[in-house]
């Protein structure tokens, strides 16, 4: 292996972790985008932006952890299964990065650090090794 290819698969380790991020944020506004159309129909108008944003405040919690879980394992299947190399240290990479941006974020937005957090970066880390575990076995390159 050269150090170009070390590069590409470091590249697409970097870009699925902010894509997990990234993805997880976009799938939670279909909910939120949703319930303000349907609360704007019922207005007959503008929807009351206090209810969108309880709404919004209590399900965030809620689905965004499960949002980053499911996205980081199918995420560092994919990259597993993409590089010419499979290996699953490739999705324990991806799990981590994931988990450290998702720490980022929820410190950025005024959480704390807990243990909370670092079980859910542990539980990202497991299901990214998961991912690349599974991608690696089912690569037909290998």
């Amino acid at each position: 292996m050269d150090q170009r290819s070390s590069g590409i698969r470091l590249r697409r380790v970097l870009i699925a972790a902010f894509a997990v991020v990234a993805l997880s944020f976009l799938l939670l506004f279909v909910p939120i985008i949703i319930y303000a159309f349907v609360l704007a129909i019922q207005a007959r108008g503008a929807p009351d932006q206090a209810a969108i944003n309880h709404f919004a405040a209590t399900l965030s919690p809620a689905l965004m952890p499960w949002f980053e879980r499911l996205l980081t394992l199918l995420v560092a299947f994919w990259v597993v299964r993409r590089t010419e190399e499979a290996r699953a240290s490739d999705g324990l990479l991806v799990g981590v990065l994931t988990g450290l941006l998702g720490l980022a974020v929820t410190l950025a937005f005024g959480g704390r650090l807990a243990v909370g957090n670092l079980l859910v970066i542990l539980v990202l880390v497991g299901l990214g090794w998961l991912g690349g575990f599974v991608g690696q076995k089912m690569s037909p390159r290998t």
